[in-house]
Parts: structure tokens; sequence; C-alpha cells
């Protein structure tokens, strides 16, 4: 917890998440104030949470140690003792900071299809899906590139380079399809 009267450590401040445009005019949708009200409370449990997680007090000895002779992350000698483990468990902040994140991103979402109009609002719907889509295609395409490339033989491998030709085409074409929504939502309006 922050002593009172701290300042917003400069690590937190960078990463506080402004609110879009669409948040900020006003809607005729009575779902939209509601939603406002929701993100500034998730922002603002945000910001504590990295504060918290930002605190750094001082040391006992003020900060004013020779750190030349001191690597970051080492608690002393250890010779001979087994490495840390990897495995660590999660800080619960962090967790918490993780979940309040996709939390305030979905309330940014629903904020804009809640102000947008139905059309534009399925075209969002559209496009977010297929963003999540091509995500998952391209860490697919990575792990078949990366296992066509660790063969010695590769070369030789004409079914995995057709396998890498495919989903390239398929990403390909699923980045021309979002670009072509974007382009039909941010086209000018005739009703």
């Amino acid at each position: 917890m922050l002593p009172s009267g701290a300042a917003t450590p400069p690590e937190a401040q960078a990463k506080q998440v402004e609110v879009p445009a669409a948040q900020t005019t006003n809607c005729d949708n009575p779902d939209d104030e509601r939603l406002k009200t929701e993100l500034q409370a998730a922002q603002e449990e945000l910001d504590q949470i990295r504060r918290e997680l930002s605190y750094d007090p001082k040391v006992i000895s003020d900060g004013d140690v020779d750190l030349k002779n001191f690597k970051p992350g080492s608690s002393g000698l250890s010779f001979g003792a087994p490495p840390f483990s990897q495995s660590t468990p999660q800080v619960p902040g962090r967790v918490q900071e993780a979940a309040l994140e996709e939390r305030i991103a979905s309330l940014k979402k629903a904020g804009n299809i809640a102000c947008d109009s139905p059309k534009d609002a399925a075209t969002q719907t559209k496009i977010d899906s297929a963003e999540k889509e091509l995500k998952l295609l391209q860490r697919e395409f990575d792990l078949d590139q990366a296992a066509y490339y660790s063969k010695p033989d590769y070369a030789g491998d004409a079914s995995g380079k057709a396998k890498l030709d495919a989903e390239q085409q398929q990403i390909d074409s699923l980045h021309s399809e979002i670009d072509r929504l974007k382009d039909e939502l941010s086209s000018p309006k005739t009703d």
C-alpha cells in the first residue's frame, strides 16, 4: 500500500488506460452511463493494484549502497546452491491486474457497441472475432514455421512448405478482410 500523499510511480502512470473518444461522447443508450461508471471503477482499481505492485520502499541504507558490486536479483553469495525455481507461483496482484485489464478492454468494447448503430456494432463484432482468429492463426503459423525450419532437410519437405504457404495465404486473406471491415466501419454514413 502506498503511503498517503505518495506520488504515482512513473511505470503506473505510463500504463494508465485512456478512455476512448466513443466513451466520452454522450449517447442516448441507457447502458452507456452504467458502462462508463463500471469502466471508471475498474480503472481506479487497476491503478491502485499497479501502485501497490510498483511500491518500492527505501532500504535501510537510504539507497546509498555502491551498486557496482551487486547484481540485480542476487541476494548474496550462493556457492553450490540450487538455482531459483522458474515455476514460482504468480503474485496474486499480477493475476488481478491481468483480469482487470481484460475487464477494462471488454467494458470499452461494450461501451463502443452500445453507442454505435446496430450495423456498426455488428461490424465491430466481426472485426473483433476476425482479429482473435488472426492471432490464433498467426501463433499456429509461427509454431509450424519453427517446426519446419528446425528440420535439417526442410528444403525437401514439400508438404511442410505447402502447409506453410496455405497458412500464410489464410493469414493474408484474414488481414484483407479485417482491413475491409475497418474501412466499412470508418466510411462516412449515409442514412
